[in-house]
């Protein structure tokens, strides 16, 4: 393709879907779209803006390219399929003016987003102009009166530390520090968390509030008053004057507090690393004059908290050697959006002469203090205080810090990692010490840490616990009560529990015993907490770790002394606070006020055993080992389907309320509601165009419809048209705060919890057959061979003619009639048209989607469960949900247009526009599945993503490709959104598509994302060169935006998998209780020293197989061969075995359930039989087996009725047969290894929360 003549605004159009894009069009991937040669400047009636050609020279192309900022340079020198970039097209900066500027029709500032009633415009008298100029002269007087008594605050407050710090010293002279009120020395309250506008941004490196009033400010600077506090809304007193423990709190968000400190102890332990940052090439200029410290002052503060540490015993590290971050720009935002959040509004609020800045530093220095001069017992603090948010921006900018999100080990919650895009590798945190009370999904502050010290450290705490019970004194214990478990077996024990939770296993950390993390630290401050935190759980009158040592003390007693009696035992106090014992395992316990539990908790504590609550953190002081906090209700019973659902919702973090507050409900209009006769003058009439839908066949909440227009010259226009919410949606509304809330809908098996309310998801916005309808729409006219010659963009009238399922449009492509059904199809148009529109569409998608894959594009296809539900709700059948060609037709055109209008936003608002990003593999992850590839026997070409298609292109065997595609997920990283002018040009590539930008247009029904996009994309329409300055939502905004959509996104795909996982338990329960033990056949995809892997295509799930779940007498692992060889006990069941060898309630069940139907399914064989386990025949399938007990004939008469593959599968007599298995010097062996077949039974188990899906391996010689 020629450079010199090319559509710039269509340079781009290639795409991809990632294995978690379940929030894209259909789930897949993208694909790129040629320019023409040349394409005609033309303008629509309706005045909304088309790309046009660039008839300029080459040369010219070059020397537009000379005017970007270095900083783009590189990006704009590239050259991909569709040319060089655009030179119209900048990053970072506000586009200018060129002769080749795009006409934007006649839409007047008035026509803007939204309905008839408008949002304030940004146009300003001179008499405004005046006024706001003499409310900056009067803001510049009060800072620098601000600033003159914040260095009175500050040097008075250095004398009297000194003062304190050293008694016997003479005192020097204080001066006299005018208009300084006296501080009082009765306890103010303030809010127990940062001050609202303390936030970040940029990256994942922000937390959004969905409360926040002013996130479209005309003025373009957020105003931060007024914002509701984050977090769990907790208040406590905090004595500016006095040293209390009060001000020691953790705090959501937290405020950095103070308490009585103990002595320190002698130096020992770790010290600091030496800062890894690199010259900064310009400082940020400290605008606030409330008291931020400088740099010198920060490191002070940083390195007094290294003392402290010591004191406590946290430890600390010697400094390792500097060097330059890999990616210091995220750091530098970060500090300039903490240093621009200390500047605001509520950050200069003064109460009682106090700064909220200065307040924090005081607090900061009466903690690290020595407690000698104020009497009084003190409890011993157990964790460090966190620096003064105050503090972070000088030394994020000098490298001293760096800021990412937490993630929490879910096998071992000792182990945590911070996700920083500084840094080219996680920093590793060990232990709850370097944790410091943060919690999984916080934005932290780290400083790095020597890791050669901390792995020593890790590494001698493990031994020493291994020494523990390797000694005769731990020996004997045992001996006494044979239940004690020792440290491997509870961590085998919880290791099942975990990964049985969920659908897939829990990617291993990079982190284990033999290969330590390249980088390590500790959290010395909260960034932001992650807003609104609610745990599901159960309630106990003792911590576990106490009750199980009174049981073994009971024990002991009992042993030694014959027994008891109850009467003799003293009775015990009324406890004051009792433990809540939360669901996810990388929470810690929290201590509830007895006063909450129920009333009769106490005396009936194991009525309540199986009871789930729900609890929030409210604080955590330094000197309390668990948080404190408040219960918020009672669910119900474990394994009840409603309260598991609402747990799960809870546990999540989604959206867990279908009911929308009443005064986001007022902002709904009125029904009837009928398009106002000025939007027809307004938008483009495409009415008459015979457009459709495509969407799963139970949906409602239809957000897009496609049309086919066959021009004379032997062209396509082809519409996408996507529902125009925006238009109902006013910014900054109660509406439009709880659909920010909420960021997305949550699709569960039974029900979707709908972002917005249903009279515009399923009625108003929903594209609704034969009726009018708003619309955002983008035409491609396109050539025979699908590439792009011209894009229009544009608001819409639109009038869908059919509603139609994906079914209905494969049928067409597979060349059968289209079927409708009744009411789904106007009259105006037939059947056959309908269905050549679709041929069309899906000939050019073909051509499409070859030519994205040719470009680069990768499609990993990962499993999805599709249900099939009764009449009562209830699971009676499961498959893995495949992707026909149907999907890929709507795909492709989703796509296309979302890097349409990409570029588009892009182009005009650098700085502003809310992308969507996939960062490359990890590198050490990806090299690691090429390595497991080829132990597998697979070449895997892993050095583009175009490579990586090919390569799983090239797996003919579909089975072990999806193998492969599994493993592969593994290691790729989650797409994410972001703002344009937080990250830096060369992170904004989306990996899996091959594209350079990439933003979701195409569901606003479901996605608050693409409603703000719309907003932008009306922005630049009606706007042009001045969108920037015109768009009423500032860089820092967006990118909280961005980030809460992000949060929201991974809530609702964390709650998608667990309400799959708790409907596939109640499936196989279901079938269990009907059939016997399930079992189905499944792929072995990585075997380990004391377990293997194993993939059961039927059902979707990846699970572990431990072999201490099995009835082997030994296993012997080959670390050359990776292989696994089982010795089974002969004659041995292995769910009896289980059953012997456990006090597993449900193991009893499923066990009874055998012997019931033992005639289905595996049994115990004679030795005749023992052949057929090598027989080679093809031939596996028995006839089904009709001999079931008929003491229940409405079971049989149900058993018969219910014609699902799940069913069928689990009522044939299953006749198993083994691979690798054979029987030497008596020993019966079987050879596990990858790729190699094995018979798995499945349970699940309800009586934890959630259910725990097991698998064990069938025993070949039972």
């Amino acid at each position: 393709m020629a450079d010199s003549q090319h559509n710039p605004k269509n340079r781009r159009q290639q795409a991809n879907q990632m294995h978690n894009h379940s929030d894209d069009p259909t789930a897949m991937p993208p694909l790129p779209v040629q320019q023409p040669q040349q394409q005609p400047r033309n303008q629509s009636n309706n005045g909304h803006r088309k790309s046009a050609s660039m008839n300029q020279p080459q040369s010219q192309d070059r020397n537009r390219r000379k005017n970007l900022g270095p900083r783009f340079q590189d990006e704009s020198n590239e050259s991909d399929s569709y040319g060089t970039l655009n030179p119209n097209f900048q990053f970072g900066a506000r586009r200018r003016q060129t002769n080749n500027s795009i006409s934007y029709g006649n839409h007047t500032p008035s026509q803007s987003l939204g309905g008839p009633a408008q949002i304030p415009q940004l146009g300003i008298t001179p008499e405004q102009l005046l006024l706001q100029q003499q409310i900056e002269q009067l803001q510049h007087q009060q800072r620098a009166l601000i600033q003159n008594q914040s260095q009175f605050i500050q040097q008075y407050d250095q004398q009297t530390l000194n003062s304190r710090m050293n008694p016997n010293a003479n005192n020097p002279h204080i001066p006299n520090i005018p208009n300084i009120p006296n501080i009082p020395n009765n306890h103010r309250r303030i809010q127990s968390q940062q001050a609202p506008n303390m936030r970040m941004s940029g990256g994942n490196l922000t937390q959004y509030s969905p409360h926040s009033p002013n996130l479209y400010n005309p003025q373009g600077s957020p105003q931060m008053k007024n914002i509701p506090p984050k977090g769990h809304g907790r208040r406590h007193s905090v004595n500016v004057s006095k040293v209390t423990k009060d001000l020691n709190d953790f705090s959501f968000p937290p405020s950095n507090t103070v308490n009585k400190m103990p002595p320190q102890s002698a130096q020992s332990g770790h010290g600091r690393r030496i800062s890894t940052g690199q010259a900064i090439q310009q400082p940020i200029p400290n605008n606030n004059q409330s008291g931020v410290p400088d740099l010198a002052q920060a490191q002070s503060q940083l390195a007094s908290l290294a003392q402290f540490r010591v004191g406590v015993g946290a430890g600390g590290h010697n400094r390792a050697q500097s060097f330059a971050f890999p990616n210091s720009f995220q750091n530098m935002v970060a500090a300039a959006s903490l240093s621009a959040a200390l500047g605001g509004n509520q950050m200069g609020k003064f109460d009682n002469g106090i700064n909220y800045a200065l307040q924090q530093q005081q607090a900061f220095n009466l903690q690290i203090q020595q407690p000698s001069n104020h009497g009084g017992p003190q409890r011993k603090s157990l964790f460090a205080p966190y620096l003064p948010q105050a503090s972070l921006p000088p030394l994020l900018t000098a490298g001293k810090l760096v800021v990412g999100m937490l993630r929490v080990n879910k096998r071992n919650r000792s182990d945590a990692y911070i996700s920083t895009e500084v840094l080219d590798a996680d920093v590793y945190i060990c232990g709850s010490k370097d944790r410091n009370r943060a919690l999984e999904g916080d934005i932290v502050a780290v400083e790095l840490l020597n890791v050669d010290e901390v792995w020593g450290t890790k590494k001698e705490k493990e031994d020493k616990k291994r020494r523990k019970e390797e000694n005769a004194q731990y020996d004997a214990l045992r001996a006494i009560n044979p239940s004690i478990e020792t440290k491997q077996q509870a961590k085998n024990r919880d290791d099942v529990q975990v990964e049985g939770q969920g659908l897939f296993l829990i990617a291993d950390e990079e982190v284990n015993d033999d290969q330590k993390p390249k980088y390590a630290g500790h959290v010395v401050a909260i960034v932001e907490r992650m807003p609104g935190q609610l745990f599901s759980g159960t309630l106990g009158i003792l911590r576990p770790s106490s009750a199980a040592t009174k049981e073994k003390q009971d024990a002991e007693r009992r042993e030694r002394e014959g027994g008891i009696p109850e009467a003799q035992e003293k009775p015990a106090q009324r406890p004051k606070i009792v433990w809540f014992k939360p669901t996810d395992k990388r929470v810690p316990l929290i201590a509830i006020p007895t006063e909450q539990a129920p009333k009769d908790f106490l005396s009936n504590s194991e009525h309540y055993q199986n009871q789930l609550f729900v609890s929030c953190i409210k604080r955590w002081p330094i000197t309390s080992l668990h948080p404190f906090g408040t219960l918020v209700e009672k669910l119900g019973p474990i394994g009840d389907v409603q309260v598991e659902t609402s747990a799960l919702l809870k546990d999540s973090n989604a959206t867990s309320s279908e009911d929308f507050p009443d005064s986001a409900l007022r902002c709904l209009p009125a029904l009837p509601w009928h398009i106002p006769q000025e939007e027809y003058g307004k938008r483009r009439d495409m009415r008459n165009e015979r457009t459709f839908t495509i969407d799963p066949d139970t949906a409602k909440d239809l957000d897009d419809a496609v049309s086919v227009k066959v021009n004379s010259d032997d062209t396509y226009d082809i519409t996408v048209s996507i529902a125009d919410v925006s238009y109902f949606i006013k910014p900054n509304s109660p509406l439009d705060k709880d659909a920010r809330k909420r960021a997305t809908s949550v699709y569960l098996v039974q029900k979707a919890l709908p972002m917005l309310p249903s009279i515009l998801s399923s009625d108003l916005c929903s594209l609704l057959p034969d009726r009018e309808r708003l619309a955002f729409s983008v035409t491609f006219t396109m050539d025979k061979d699908a590439k792009v010659l011209k894009t229009w963009f544009g608001r819409t009238i639109i009038k869908s003619c059919a509603q139609l399922s994906y079914g209905n449009a494969q049928n067409i492509i597979e060349g059968r009639q289209l079927d409708v059904v009744e009411g789904r199809k106007s009259d105006k148009y037939t059947s056959e048209e309908i269905g050549g529109d679709i041929k069309i569409l899906y000939k050019l998608s073909q051509k499409m989607r070859q030519r994205r894959f040719d470009e680069g594009a990768l499609k990993i296809q990962t499993m999805k469960l599709a249900f099939q539900l009764d009449e009562h709700g209830t699971p009676i059948d499961c498959m893995a949900y495949q992707s026909r060609e149907a999907n890929n037709l709507i795909e492709e055109f989703m796509l296309i247009t979302n890097i349409t209008v990409a570029s588009e936003i892009a182009a005009s608002l650098p700085e502003q526009s809310l992308l969507r990003r996939h960062e490359d593999p990890i590198p050490k992850r990806l090299d690691a599945f090429q390595e497991r590839a080829k132990e597998l026997g697979f070449d895997i070409d892993v050095s583009s993503s175009k490579a990586l298609q090919s390569s799983f292109l090239a797996v003919e065997d579909e089975e072990a490709r999806k193998m492969l595609q599994v493993l592969a997920v593994k290691g790729m990283c989650r797409a994410k959104y972001f703002c344009s002018g937080a990250i830096d040009i060369s992170s904004y590539r989306h990996y899996a598509l091959n594209v350079p930008l990439y933003t979701h247009f195409t569901s606003p029904i479901r996605r608050y994302a693409d409603v703000v996009v719309h907003r932008q994309l009306q922005t630049v329409l009606e706007y042009g060169e001045e969108a920037e300055k015109n768009f009423q939502m500032d860089r820092e905004t967006v990118a909280k935006t961005a980030q809460q959509c992000n949060v929201k996104k991974e809530a609702s795909k964390q709650a998608q998998e667990s309400s799959q996982h708790l409907y596939l338990c109640l499936l196989i329960s279901d079938l269990t209780k009907r059939y016997g033990p399930v079992v189905r056949q499944a792929t072995v995809i990585g075997v380990l020293d004391r377990a293997f892997d194993v993939l059961v295509n039927d059902m979707g799930i990846e699970k572990r197989v431990h072999v201490d779940q099995i009835p082997v007498n030994e296993h012997k692992y080959s670390e050359q061969h990776k292989t696994l060889d089982l010795y089974w006990k002969k004659g041995v069941d292995v769910i009896s075995w289980l059953v012997e060898n456990s006090s597993d309630g449900h193991l009893q069940c499923i066990q009874e359930a055998a012997q019931k139907h033992a005639p289905a399914h595996m049994t115990s064989r004679s030795t005749q039989d023992e052949q057929a386990l090598f027989d080679e025949s093809d031939s596996d399938e028995s006839d089904e087996d009709n001999d079931y007990d008929n003491d229940n004939d409405m079971v049989n008469k149900k058993n018969n009725d219910m014609d699902t593959v799940q069913h069928n599968k689990s009522k044939l007599a299953y006749q198993p047969k083994y691979e690798n298995v054979r029987v030497e010097n008596g020993k019966y062996i079987q050879t596990i290894k990858d790729s190699m077949t094995v018979d798995i039974i499945v349970t699940a188990d309800f009586s934890a929360s959630p259910p725990i899906l097991k698998c064990y391996c069938g025993n070949p010689f039972a």
